[in-house]
């Protein structure tokens, strides 16, 4: 009896249960709906309310008129609920056409929250590209930040090594230069030394020079060369040994232009020269009795600034044609 009664309740409490889902359903359906429409229903409910109220009235009056005039209470009676079935009915249709307008609207609502969900899952989508990218560019940024201070710091480092090994160029220049210095020096001063031996042994040579006796033969107008070993010959070919260098030129580029330089001054010297048999004598010399060291040049030149690198003879005047590094052209009488 146990097992069958057991067995009957099972089917009862599935029955129940299907029904309260249905009921539930029923509930949740219903909710969903009447929000939508529960200005309709408010209303509805209104206009039953006053429709109640006007029956009661319509009921008292024909209950206090029966007794007087039943016909003509009837038809205003129906005449009144024929007014508020037709007024009832217009608010009826009003509020559909509010509903149908709602309606409306909230299926343009629903477009726009469609689209606007839309959007917004879009821009989430590019939200997260663009993070992903500022993740990249950080890493990035990151990583080039990493290199530049390495470089930074390989950079101060060659610095640093290339400031030293200047230094230490410097100092060895320094050493290798010092003792040149000190051997241009003394060579300077040996030079000086020689120069000054030099110059005073030509004056003391000059000056003896000078006092020496000339011959004369006057029938012929011509100074008889002394002996070529004497001393006068030998301090004439010293002089012209010794300032033979000062014709160079400080270029001292072409050795021509310096042979044709100083072919100029031996020309200009010919006749003068008391140590040279083999060359005859142009013109008669004057007679020289006395003789010192000159104090002040005969002629003198307007040399130019650097070396000379060129040289031009006139063929028809005597007018030589200089040029120099100081791309200057100077004409000079010879």
């Amino acid at each position: 009896m146990i097992m069958a009664a057991a067995i009957n309740s099972e089917p009862k409490r599935q029955n129940e249960t299907w029904k309260r889902h249905i009921i539930r359903q029923l509930k949740n359906r219903n909710r969903t709906q009447t929000s939508l429409f529960q200005d309709i229903i408010q209303s509805y409910h209104s206009l039953l309310e006053k429709s109640k109220q006007r029956a009661l009235i319509t009921k008292g009056i024909l209950g206090s008129g029966s007794r007087t005039s039943p016909v003509p209470s009837s038809e205003d009676s129906l005449a009144s609920l024929k007014t508020t079935t037709g007024e009832l009915a217009y608010q009826v249709v009003e509020l559909q056409q509010r509903v149908q307008m709602k309606e409306v609207t909230l299926d343009e609502q629903h477009n726009k929250l469609f689209e606007v969900q839309n959007h917004l899952s879009i821009m989430t989508l590019e939200h997260s590209e663009l993070q992903e990218r500022v993740t990249e560019v950080q890493t990035g940024n990151r990583l080039l930040k990493q290199k530049y201070d390495s470089l930074l710091e390989q950079h101060q480092n060659m610095e640093k090594t290339y400031r030293q090994e200047k230094l230490h160029s410097a100092d060895i220049l320094e050493n290798m230069i010092r003792p040149k210095q000190q051997a241009a020096a003394r060579m300077n001063h040996r030079n000086e030394k020689r120069v000054r031996a030099r110059e005073a042994s030509i004056h003391k040579e000059l000056q003896e020079a000078a006092n020496k006796n000339v011959n004369i033969n006057e029938e012929s107008g011509n100074v008889s060369p002394p002996n070529p070993s004497s001393p006068q010959c030998e301090t004439a070919e010293r002089l012209e040994r010794s300032h033979g260098p000062l014709f160079r030129s400080a270029s001292a580029t072409s050795p021509r232009i310096i042979s044709s330089i100083r072919g100029l001054f031996e020309r200009k010297i010919r006749g003068k020269s008391v140590c040279r048999s083999e060359e005859d004598l142009y013109i008669p010399l004057g007679v020289c009795l006395a003789a010192r060291v000159p104090t002040k040049a005969i002629s003198s030149l307007d040399a130019h600034d650097l070396g000379i690198n060129a040289v031009r003879f006139s063929t028809s005047t005597n007018l030589l044609a200089t040029g120099g590094t100081d791309r200057v052209i100077k004409t000079e009488r010879h």
